[in-house]
């Protein structure tokens, strides 16, 4: 199909969405992006969640040669779940467990540290195409430089979304939620999987405090976001029942 600016608005009123629906790009930054913001120092990407609401894209540039401790173009976990800084220290499973080995803290994020090096072992990191990688409003001159989008929403239309996202499968496990960073939810872990996933994302503790408590977040391919734009108008989004749960909460 060729995706539109009408079909998007159309799944946007079905969804009666008022979040932003945001695009990764693997581009670099050019004027028909802008109004843009860097990502600097130790800061999450999600940190600028609110800068998405007014329309700007974040620009997250290569920060070759940053220091873990003092990283200059965003959180050194950013840089590494997007491809541009491909090593992990030597202390990182320890990092994520009981702060041991020389690490400079300790996450206790998993049992032991075994298990974090066989969760770091599994990465398949992306490639990024240069030396930068956009996120921002989607803009569908660039949908070809796109990798993936991703929907901020509430759980009654994550729960729509999923259901719209798996409507042309019978696979119960076609919606993912893995363990990773909020970061490496929008688009590392998709290289993981050996089939096309939507993936459920915004569950890294470190980030839940730049979104507002009731956000979470869905994340897909182009191909299947192309799919869901394209939803039949017998499906369930135009059907009495969805409205009804969402006229509920607009009543309540």
């Amino acid at each position: 199909m060729t995706l539109t600016s009408a079909g998007i608005e159309r799944l946007k009123a079905a969804l009666r969405l008022d979040t932003p629906i945001i695009g990764l790009y693997d581009a670099d930054p050019s004027p028909d992006f802008e109004p843009t913001v860097q990502a600097k120092g130790r800061a999450c990407c999600f940190a600028y969640y609110p800068r998405w609401l007014k329309g700007e894209t974040l620009v997250v540039k290569r920060g070759e040669g940053d220091d873990f401790m003092n990283p200059q173009h965003g959180c050194p976990g950013l840089q590494k779940h997007f491809g541009f800084d491909r090593k992990y220290p030597p202390w990182m499973a320890n990092f994520l467990t009981d702060g041991k080995n020389g690490a400079p803290m300790g996450e206790g994020l998993k049992a032991t540290p075994a298990l974090a090096q066989d969760f770091l072992d599994r990465i398949v990191l992306p490639e990024p195409a240069g030396d930068h990688v956009l996120m921002g409003p989607l803009k569908l001159d660039y949908w070809d430089k796109v990798r993936t989008v991703t929907f901020f929403v509430d759980p009654d239309r994550l729960a729509g979304l999923m259901t719209l996202a798996a409507y042309w499968s019978s696979d119960p496990d076609e919606i993912a939620a893995p363990f990773s960073s909020g970061c490496g939810l929008t688009w590392e872990v998709f290289n993981d999987f050996e089939k096309d996933r939507a993936v459920i994302g915004a569950t890294d503790l470190a980030m839940r405090k730049y979104l507002p408590p009731e956000i979470i977040s869905l994340t897909v391919s182009p191909q299947r976001f192309e799919q869901m734009v394209d939803f039949p108008d017998d499906a369930f989004l135009n059907r009495s029942w969805w409205n009804e749960l969402m006229d509920s909460r607009k009543k309540s």
